[in-house]
């Protein structure tokens, strides 16, 4: 009898960790299609920001007192691995060698590359978003408009009074 109760238990045990462990299954899965399809998403966010790149910098020569906040971000090496860390860069201006340079605007936290304030030669190709505030309006910035479509309502309010901007 005593060996009876002990198989029931122990099997009770087994299965209630099988449904658990399955279930942990389950919503890893979910978690990594659900990273899989964030990071297609902002893959093609990337692509468009360099296809309208031109635009950005259209915008940055035509010296319009009403345009500022000129920033891109920018795509930076991380060691070992080939993920790459996007930076965003503040300041943006073009040089005297037509070359456009900004000043690092957040401390990086895997690339060796960069580190926070330095000023370096962007390069068109590693961009992956780019914007600027035309008035109060926020043009670009596809990456930063795509973060905020996540957000709850109670979330993109307090977003929106931060940013202070205008979202289309």
């Amino acid at each position: 009898m005593r060996n009876i109760f002990l198989t029931i238990a122990f099997t009770s045990v087994l299965f209630s960790c099988g449904n658990k462990t399955e279930q942990i299954g389950v919503n890893a899965y979910k978690g990594i299609d659900k990273q899989e399809k964030e990071q297609k998403d902002l893959d093609s966010i990337g692509k468009e920001a360099r296809q309208t790149f031109d635009d950005f910098k259209l915008a940055l020569s035509m010296k319009d007192t009403t345009t500022t906040n000129f920033i891109v971000k920018e795509m930076y090496n991380i060691p070992n691995s080939t993920q790459k860390e996007h930076v965003w860069i503040r300041d943006v201006y073009t040089d005297q060698d037509d070359q456009l340079k900004g000043v690092v605007d957040n401390a990086p936290q895997y690339t060796k590359d960069v580190k926070l304030n330095d000023t370096v030669i962007i390069k068109p190709e590693e961009i992956s978003d780019w914007m600027y505030y035309k008035g109060d309006k926020m043009i670009g910035g596809y990456s930063i408009k795509y973060m905020r479509s996540k957000l709850t309502d109670e979330e993109r309010k307090k977003f929106d009074e931060q940013y202070k901007v205008k979202f289309d």
